[in-house]
């Protein structure tokens, strides 16, 4: 899956990027500052909190509004995919249309025995957007084995994990 999904050549396809709470909210804010600071790309930020505050300016949900407005999510992972699909289902409510999701890792994780597919691909296909990775497991592990500067038990633990849940 290629960013280009995510342009159309001159301009962004979304208009608010949004940061699920917690990772998502630091991740967002600084994909934000970086697009007008480094390319004038000027879009809308919000995030939500895990619970509604009842006082100051209240509610669940702060920032730019996402009432229909095309939003890109960006997270750190997705484990099952669970909380992009609450999300997807939280901006849907409002009007808001998803236009894609950035992780910053692709654990390359299989959802389930049943499904063969990893829980980066699950979610593409079921939410029908396009999910992009920043890096993935798989890159993570090509840059261990070459790198002089971590200790081979780090090397060790990823390929573990790779082989456990991969």
């Amino acid at each position: 899956m290629a960013s280009s999904q995510l342009t159309n050549g001159k301009e962004v396809n979304f208009d608010v990027i949004f940061g699920p709470a917690y990772k998502g909210i630091s991740l967002g804010a600084v994909v934000c500052a970086a697009l007008y600071n480094d390319f004038g790309v000027d879009v809308g930020f919000a995030y939500d909190r895990k619970e509604a505050k009842d006082h100051g300016e209240g509610g669940k949900l702060v920032g730019a509004s996402m009432e229909n407005k095309r939003v890109l999510v960006i997270d750190d992972v997705i484990t099952a995919g669970t909380a992009i699909r609450e999300s997807h289902k939280m901006l849907s409510s409002i009007g808001a249309n998803t236009v894609g999701v950035i992780i910053a890792l692709d654990r390359a994780e299989k959802r389930s025995l049943d499904d063969p597919v990893s829980a980066v691909q699950a979610v593409a296909r079921d939410l029908e957007i396009p999910v992009v990775s920043i890096a993935s497991l798989p890159q993570l592990q090509a840059f261990l084995q070459k790198s002089p500067d971590y200790d081979d038990a780090i090397l060790a633990s990823v390929t573990e994990y790779r082989s456990q849940y991969g």
